[in-house]
């Protein structure tokens, strides 16, 4: 750099002295001297090779003048041609000399391109508002013959208008300008595709709309009127080209003029016989008439049936041929009809939303109704699509609002029931029930009339959580409400005791309302086997629920939840999780495809969803068949007290073979026991009333063996006697029943008081005479000195002395049982005894 710059300074010395200045400044010293011839021929290489630069430019320069030039050139031509262009549009040339537009003068070419740039400016704008003007022309003659169409009834006219001015919105909306012109025109454009799609579609629906009418719909239709149905087809076809034309332009409608589309889904024809439907409804049923009734859901739902099959024909027959001639998609006409009713059906259903939540019992009614219509749609119409019953209920609000209602009403009718003096009074008698048939008190029958009323009323809820939801809040707490009464009755029992109530002549007392013949004993008992009835008859009712497809089918959601939840968890325990269910539950219970998957381990465990209730309830039954058990036999063996006090068993005058007749200390005793079967006969069923006497002679079996026989010492006159009484009190256990089939064999009732007689009859030895009762001789044919020593003998191995005292006939009684019997014998010695 410093070489170029002393280059320069050379180069402008333009005298010695200015030489001789630099070689003195720059070359001071010797050795400086001796560089000159260097710095020289540098110096020449610089100046070489800035000449090479020099001509290298001069060549580029030549070539951008030629390159200008051919520019120039064009620039004139095409000025030249603007220039006639523009004399054309103003009418004459600005300038009267053309030739000072040659460009002989180079300097005024900048100020032509400046004026010739301003004229192609204006000539654009008004290029751009000639086509503004055209489009405007092209859209006001479209919308005039439009109009003209619409007046004189031509369809093919106003689909023509309809579809030229929607290619005209498509081409403006393809455009892409910013300028304020375009936007202007673009809105002019909507709004004539507005119109024209407006002024289209109202003449071809009121057409078709007025064809039906004359066709007799909303009534029957008469298709042999060809001028209506010939009317009707010219709606139904503009209609769907109408369809056709906003298919093709449906992108540039839905940007640019989406109301045109509007919230339209389906084909526009049926689109308008729904509107036809919608319009009669909203009169008749959202008005202030009087056929807005808010607990009728069946009036507008048969109405909207009938103009549905009053259509639906015309639709199959006629229609559907029509619209397969459009160049549109395959569509089921009748079915899409059905499907277009349902947002009818669900706007009156939120119309009337406010009135439901004000009495949930409505609610169960529009359900009713609301699954017929459906029902019907289905079966007779083979309607498939959403269900306005399944959107009506997965309302929050409403459902709640039914549950609440159905409990609160079922609650209220238990407990006016239950407070009622004839709560647990039995309805029937069995001229109306079968003998062995559970008769339902009041109480019960009202349970169980209100559990199937809910379940009939919720069985049409498609939802089988919301149906688990109804059973755990509505029905469940009917069951546990009367087993809890019945328990809290049972307490109120247990704390008056039976002897004190025997005691107690007083009518009405503790509870005991005693009708006129009856003991209070009786009276109680009575009132123990109205609730044994009562319960009996609900479980009897739990368990036909259990087994009923409702049910059933409930059960095997459940378990299917349970399998999908844990595989080792317990199906019976959902009862008390229900209230947390969520979305993730309501899936798993109501999606019945899982049920063919699901593998059959655990989550189809024998049961039912009914069946801890039913657990409950025989409980219950239980616990009042035995204390109806327990005080039968107290009052039993209080009545034979004065039979176990008996002494004269063993009296020396007994032994004279007389004719001997029952205990007397056993007359009144057996007076009453028979009564008392017979009302325990008429009381319980054929089962409750064997295992009472099941019981009952149990009890009495072991008080004669313990409290009598064993107790006291007899002789074979007295044993004789106990054999008598035995017999007579088995005969009364077995006869006392009026219904035949209630008497069974005297051989196996008291078989160890029998047994325990026939020793105690046993002769003492074959010498001593045998005494009779009435004509009966002891069963042991062999006297007691030939089997009692080795009975009595505690050598003898057990086993072989049951062995000897089966072959008599002994199988009851054990052998310490036997050995103080034969101890009680006064008649009979032997020393091992």
């Amino acid at each position: 750099m410093s070489g170029i710059a002393d280059h320069s300074a050379i180069a402008n010395s333009n005298n010695n002295d200015d030489l001789q200045r630099f070689l003195d400044s720059h070359f001071t010293s010797l050795e400086s001297l001796e560089l000159v011839g260097d710095f020289l021929r540098a110096e020449e290489h610089t100046h070489a090779l800035l000449e090479a630069d020099l001509e290298t430019a001069c060549k580029h320069t030549e070539t951008v003048v030629g390159e200008a030039s051919e520019v120039i050139s064009k620039v004139n031509a095409e000025s030249l041609r603007l220039i006639d262009l523009h004399s054309k549009v103003v009418g004459s040339s600005v300038d009267a000399d053309v030739s000072a537009w040659q460009f002989r003068d180079g300097t005024k070419i900048m100020k032509l391109v400046a004026s010739l740039a301003a004229g192609v400016g204006e000539h654009k704008k008004l290029s751009q508002t000639k086509a503004y003007v055209d489009v405007v022309v092209d859209v006001e003659q479209t919308k005039a013959m439009a109009s003209q169409c619409r007046d004189e009834g031509g369809s093919p006219g106003m689909l023509a208008a309809y579809t030229h001015a929607a290619s005209l919105l498509k081409k403006s909306c393809d455009a892409e300008s910013t300028h304020q012109a375009h936007t202007h025109l673009l809105e002019l454009i909507k709004q004539a595709v507005l119109d024209i799609w407006k002024d289209a579609e109202d003449t071809a629906a009121k057409a078709q709309n007025a064809a039906l009418v004359k066709l007799g719909w909303p009534g029957k239709m008469d298709m042999s009127m060809a001028a209506a149905v010939e009317t009707f087809d010219a709606g139904f076809s503009m209609l769907l080209s109408l369809d056709c034309v906003n298919r093709e332009y449906k992108s540039v409608l839905a940007r640019c003029c989406p109301r045109v589309l509007g919230n339209k889904k389906s084909a526009l024809p049926l689109e308008h016989l729904a509107k036809a439907v919608d319009i009669r409804m909203r009169y008749h049923f959202e008005s202030n008439r009087s056929t807005n009734r808010v607990d009728r859901p069946e009036w507008w739902l048969s109405q909207m049936l009938t103009m549905a099959r009053n259509l639906v024909l015309f639709l199959e027959s006629h229609a559907q041929h029509v619209y397969q001639e459009a160049p549109l998609p395959r569509l089921d006409i009748r079915n899409e009809f059905l499907r277009l009713l349902q947002p009818i059906v669900q706007r009156k259903l939120v119309h009337d939303r406010p009135e439901y939540l004000k009495s949930g019992l409505v609610i169960s009614h529009v359900a009713r109704e609301l699954a017929g219509f459906e029902q019907t749609l289905r079966d007779v119409y083979f309607y498939k699509g959403p269900s306005s019953l399944e959107r009506f209920l997965s309302d929050t609000d409403v459902f709640d609002a039914w549950m609440e209602a159905e409990r609160a009403t079922a609650m209220a009718a238990y407990m006016d029931t239950l407070n009622g003096p004839d709560a647990f009074e039995l309805v029937y008698d069995d001229d109306m029930l079968g003998v062995d048939d559970a008769k339902p008190s009041r109480i019960a029958e009202k349970v169980v009339l209100l559990v199937e009323d809910m379940a009939d009323r919720y069985s049409v809820v498609p939802s089988r959580m919301q149906r688990l939801q109804l059973l755990c809040i509505t029905q469940f707490p009917l069951v546990i409400a009367l087993v809890e009464d019945v328990e809290e009755e049972i307490g109120e029992f247990n704390r008056v005791t039976l002897a004190f109530i025997r005691e107690s002549n007083i009518p009405g007392a503790f509870g005991i309302n005693k009708s006129p013949g009856q003991t209070p004993l009786i009276s109680q008992l009575s009132r123990l086997a109205a609730w044994y009835q009562t319960i009996w008859y609900v479980e009897e009712a739990a368990r036909d629920w259990n087994n009923s497809p409702n049910y059933v089918d409930l059960w095997a959601a459940v378990c299917q939840r349970a399998h999908a939840m844990d595989k080792h968890s317990d199906p019976r325990d959902w009862r008390d999780c229900c209230d947390e269910w969520n979305a993730k539950d309501r899936e798993l219970l109501d999606d019945v495809t899982r049920q063919d998957s699901a593998d059959s381990g655990d989550d189809w465990i024998d049961g039912g969803i009914w069946e801890r209730s039913i657990g409950t309830l025989a409980t219950l039954k239980k616990r009042v068949l035995d204390m109806l058990s327990k005080a039968v036999n107290s009052d039993t063996v209080g009545q034979l007290r004065a039979f176990r006090k008996k002494n004269a068993w063993a009296t020396k005058g007994a032994d004279t073979g007389a004719s001997l007749r029952a205990s007397v200390e056993l007359s009144s005793a057996l007076s009453g026991l028979a009564q008392l079967i017979s009302s325990l006969a008429d009381m319980f069923p054929f089962a409750a009333f064997t295992r009472l006497m099941r019981s009952l002679s149990a009890e009495i079996d072991t008080f004669i063996t313990d409290r009598v026989a064993c107790a006291h010492s007899f002789n074979v006159a007295g044993g004789q006697q106990l054999t008598l009484d035995v017999e007579t009190i088995s005969l009364v256990l077995v006869t006392s029943a009026p219904r035949a089939d209630l008497r069974r064999m005297p051989q196996r009732v008291l078989p160890k008081a029998k047994e325990c007689a026939l020793i105690l009859s046993c002769a003492a030895d074959s010498n001593s005479p045998t005494l009779t009762t009435t004509g009966s001789a002891s069963a042991i044919p062999l006297a007691l000195s030939e089997w009692a020593h080795a009975i009595a003998d505690t050598a003898t191995d057990t086993q072989e002395a049951m062995m000897v005292l089966k072959k008599l006939g002994i199988s009851h009684l054990s052998v310490k049982e036997v050995r103080k019997l034969l101890g009680n014998r006064v008649d009979f010695t032997d020393s091992s005894v």
